[in-house]
């Protein structure tokens, strides 16, 4: 590695510190609470993740022709402004709108950080480097969280906005750290509005597109059932329902989720450690079929043996991320990479926006069961699907290279009597 290089890398290590500071963690809900009913959060974050989905890809079609460094500056620069404004704020609206800032700036960085990070570093195809800086970068961000939540909670008693205030400061200084690492790819000059807009529609429609060909469509199950699920348990209501059902209280819920993270640490420790060992395919079935056999297990009331389930859901959303990055930002042109990793972005988040309000109706009514079952049929047919490909493709590969080892006749030249 370079000193370039490894001075990149521990930039993202530092960024990635940074932006996971959430000192709100465990307190938003109780901050809400003051000002509005719980009927008004559900407004609130149904509007808030809605916004966020519509933004999403767009802004890696952005970052893409306009330059991504730019669009890691505003994006974080207003999602650290939106925290801030609610931190002041006092009634839905101020919520609303700073929530609004906020999601608007998280997908505007959604993709285009990591983009931007992998063009400069440049990373030889056949090394691990990346994948190994993507899991460390992890561990830092879970360090990272997990810290920041704890002090949070007790900032919270001294005054509710202290968290509110440090985790939007702790945004726009990650915009004083990327601000030296620019965007060095050709940009066209700009044109008028209209075909302007037709290209950016048309970058949209070729980002989608990139899923549709046989480098990633194998892949797009596995990023929506199975990290759509990981994501559903992170920021949704599933992590919450699932320690209720177990018997964990308040206390006991928040531990569990504490250890998870630093049990994740230590896991992501090893895989950095011994990265050429681990192969995408074992690592993606693996977690998938995990992930499937947590939501069996919740079927039946296991108690607190129902840690394991938490565990698992918390640790494979952070060991399957360094393979998704890795294979997404090696099988994407440069050109187009920022947009690419926002429609997975948004492949991701898709269900979350769906499952919500089912997993709340589901578990209201006491037949949270439908949601396990379906999902985790959903997950086996996405391993499935993942493994056929994945074959044909290798009998492809093998197909390709045993024709280009064939010895070639010589053609003899024949003269003409």
């Amino acid at each position: 590695m370079t000193s370039k290089q490894k001075w990149l890398s521990t930039k993202f290590l530092i960024y990635k510190f940074l932006t996971n500071l959430w000192f709100v963690g465990a307190v938003w809900l109780y901050f809400y609470r003051i000002y509005i009913s719980d009927r008004e959060v559900g407004i609130l974050d149904g509007v808030a993740f809605a916004i966020g989905l519509v933004a999403e890809v767009p802004s890696g079609v952005l970052a893409d022709k306009f330059g991504r460094d730019k669009m890691v500056r505003v994006g974080q620069f207003l999602a650290g402004s939106g925290l801030i404004i609610q931190a002041f704020g006092q009634s839905l609206f101020p919520f609303m709108a700073g929530q609004a800032i906020m999601m608007i700036g998280v997908s505007f960085v959604s993709g285009a950080d990591e983009a931007l990070f992998f063009d400069r570093l440049k990373f030889k195809q056949t090394s691990v480097d990346w994948r190994k800086l993507v899991t460390r970068g992890s561990q830092i961000a879970l360090i990272g969280t997990t810290s920041a939540t704890v002090l949070g909670g007790l900032l919270h008693n001294v005054d509710p906005r202290i968290p509110w205030i440090l985790t939007g400061l702790s945004f726009i200084s990650s915009v004083i750290l990327v601000w030296p690492i620019k965007d060095t790819r050709q940009f066209k000059e700009k044109q008028e509005l209209l075909p302007e807009l037709k290209d950016q529609l048309a970058s949209i429609k070729q980002g989608f597109t990139e899923f549709l060909t046989t480098k990633l469509f194998l892949y797009v199950p596995v990023i929506i059932v199975v990290q759509g699920l990981f994501y559903t348990a992170g920021w949704g209501l599933l992590r919450l329902v699932l320690l209720d059902r177990f018997h964990f209280s308040p206390f006991a819920g928040s531990i569990a989720v504490a250890s998870s993270s630093l049990l994740t640490v230590g896991i992501l420790a090893f895989m950095h450690k011994y990265a050429e060992r681990l192969s995408e395919k074992r690592v993606l079935t693996f977690i998938s079929a995990l992930a499937g056999v947590s939501l069996l297990m919740s079927l039946f009331d296991i108690g607190y043996w129902g840690y394991a389930v938490i565990l698992a859901l918390y640790a494979g959303e952070h060991v399957l991320q360094p393979f998704m990055s890795e294979v997404l930002n090696y099988r994407t042109s440069e050109d187009n990479r920022a947009t690419v990793l926002s429609v997975s972005s948004f492949l991701r988040t898709l269900p979350y926006v769906a499952l919500a309000p089912i997993i709340g109706y589901l578990n209201t009514q006491n037949k949270l069961e439908y949601f396990l079952v379906a999902w985790s049929l959903l997950i086996g047919g996405a391993i499935i699907f993942y493994l056929s490909l994945k074959k044909r493709d290798a009998q492809i590969s093998l197909a390709k290279e045993e024709v280009d080892a064939e010895p070639r006749v010589p053609e003899i030249a024949v003269e003409e009597e």
